[in-house]
């Protein structure tokens, strides 16, 4: 294991880097165990001495499972991404192998080498590489892979990436087969159990992605490490596996891939907006200079000019500053890589990165509902909502003190506009374990979330003037308001009628000429949504 001592700002930070470069066959040995499971413990050392006596060409992954003890730590954790693996391949007992998603599909006990040999000898289309920093001081591993399509692929495929440790060692068996020593021991899959798209993958074609984990549940940091694989997810064929050693050198010189588009919002009235990407060099050269572009619905909204310095793997979060452009209904906004120091990026299938929303429909709506369940820390939850125009903080709330509550907040517009409602976590992770939020305006929704991080921004518009108002009130009347049952409606001519309770579900629908009395009473008590045409009222019944 190669160590490079940093201080950085007066902290001394430990950097663990190991890479490798792949051209021929990499087996991928995923294995499945668990620590009170008698047959594993008497199948194991065959196992493992087989992977040890081709470490070069066999990458292993042992997912730790719940049966037929749940008392396996290695299990509880990591439970969902370990049983994630299990149900893609159907497995229901232990000890179970799978070489390369199904050239071998049973107990550990039938592996041998001749089997090993014979696969390594299939032409595997892909070429692989990988890194594994270790950040001791920051508690982090990052994981650097990149691959090239050697030959056009059938189907689609997919890119898993898992860490390991490599060995851990218990001094008391943790189970009750007396095992205590355990290898190659998933620890996390990233970015996910679900893995990343590659799509239709076609010769020539070429990848690169970093992620990060903050480690939890490690016991000895020297020993992480990390494997990929690139597997098709309808046949389960794995099509190349990848490990981690000394060197790494990159396809490119010049190859920058941006990620991670934030800070755009899901809807939008102002046509305003300020989103950030991350950068990355993946190049052997340092890059020194980057031109961006900014599409908006296909249309360069805005070019930005980069210039630093980042070495190989080193990137940085770019804010792109105000993007301006005209709302439509449904948009795209886009930021496309033009060029790398000064000449064309050499990897062009990673230098876009877009995401969509939708134009604020017209609200005339003035009362707005923000219903909001808590998580398990609710002191970390507030919001405000303010007028775009004048910069006003019209209503803010929170911290909450119960934790799982559904906690419910009216507030009235006070003029016309664009409003922006944000809210916040003090954590960084959002709504999590059952928490969520919604707007309404009236009976509408217009947005909601949970999983925003440290904070999530939308916008809406009232566009309710007060002439029209006036109107409103002389032209159609609907009362008594409160009323404890029956509501008379007055119109001119002919009217479309609808009524919604709070739950917006639609309790009434019809016409009204002239007049015409509803008996809400029969719906319960409660608020409610009429709208006659246009326009809206909130009728209390009592």
């Amino acid at each position: 294991m190669k160590k490079t001592i940093f201080l950085l700002a007066s902290l001394v930070m430990l950097f663990v880097l190991r890479a490798n470069a792949q051209n021929d066959r990499i087996l991928l040995f995923e294995c499945f165990t668990n620590a009170s499971c008698p047959p594993c413990a008497s199948q194991n050392p065959a196992l493992d001495a087989l992977i040890n006596n081709n470490a070069d060409r066999i990458a292993a992954i042992k997912y730790h499972m719940s049966w037929p003890v749940n008392n396996d730590p290695m299990y509880l954790q990591n439970p969902s991404d370990n049983d994630a693996r299990k149900s893609v391949y159907q497995v229901n007992s232990v000890p179970w192998a799978v070489v390369d998603g199904g050239k071998y599909k049973n107990t550990p006990s039938g592996l041998n080498q001749n089997m090993v040999n014979n696969w390594l000898a299939i032409t595997s289309p892909y070429e692989m590489r990988l890194s594994c920093e270790v950040d001791a001081a920051a508690n982090t591993v990052t994981v650097h892979v990149m691959g090239q399509a050697l030959d056009n692929i059938t189907g689609t495929a997919k890119l898993y990436v898992g860490v390991i440790e490599k060995e851990i060692h218990y001094n008391t068996p943790p189970g009750n087969n007396g095992e205590r020593d355990f290898y190659s021991v998933m620890k996390k899959l990233l970015p996910g159990a679900s893995g990343t798209s590659l799509g239709t993958v076609m010769e020539g074609d070429y990848f690169a992605y970093t992620f990060t984990w903050e480690m939890a549940n490690v016991y000895d940091v020297n020993q992480i490490d990390a494997v990929a694989w690139i597997q098709n997810p309808e046949t389960k064929e794995v099509l190349q596996a990848c490990k981690s050693s000394e060197t790494l050198t990159p396809y490119f010189d010049h190859e920058v891939a941006i990620s991670d588009l934030t800070n755009v919002k899901s809807m939008y009235c102002s046509g305003v907006a300020e989103p950030a990407i991350k950068m990355i060099n993946n190049g052997t050269e340092a890059l020194t200079s980057a031109v961006l572009e900014v599409l908006v619905n296909g249309e360069v909204a805005k070019t930005v000019e980069w210039s630093g310095n980042l070495g190989l793997f080193e990137s940085e979060t770019l804010e792109l500053g105000e993007v301006a452009f005209p709302v439509l209904e449904d948009n795209t906004l886009e930021v496309r890589l033009v060029s790398v120091d000064g000449v064309d990026d050499e990897g062009p299938l990673n230098n876009g990165v877009s995401t969509s929303f939708e134009g604020s429909p017209s609200n005339s709506e003035k009362e707005i509902k923000l219903v909001l369940r808590t998580d398990s820390k609710p002191q970390e939850i507030t919001w405000e909502l303010s007028n775009l125009a004048t910069g006003e903080v019209i209503q803010s709330g929170g911290p909450y003190d119960q934790a799982s509550t559904t906690y419910e907040e009216v507030f009235m517009l006070n003029g016309d506009g664009c409003y922006n409602f944000t809210i916040y976590d003090a954590g960084g992770d959002g709504l999590i374990e059952g928490g969520v939020y919604g707007v309404k305006a009236g009976s509408k929704a217009l947005f909601s979330g949970k999983n925003f991080g440290a904070s999530e921004s939308n916008e809406f518009s009232f566009e309710l003037h007060t002439e029209a108002e006036e109107i409103l009130t002389e032209t159609i009347s609907v009362f008594p308001n409160p009323t404890s049952g029956v509501v008379n409606i007055k119109c001119q001519g002919e009217q479309i009628v609808t009524v919604y309770n709070m739950s917006g579900q639609c309790v009434y629908n019809g016409l009204v000429r002239d007049q015409l009395q509803i008996d809400l009473g029969v719906f319960g008590s409660g608020v409610y949504a009429v709208n006659v045409g246009d326009k809206s009222w909130r009728t209390v019944v009592r």
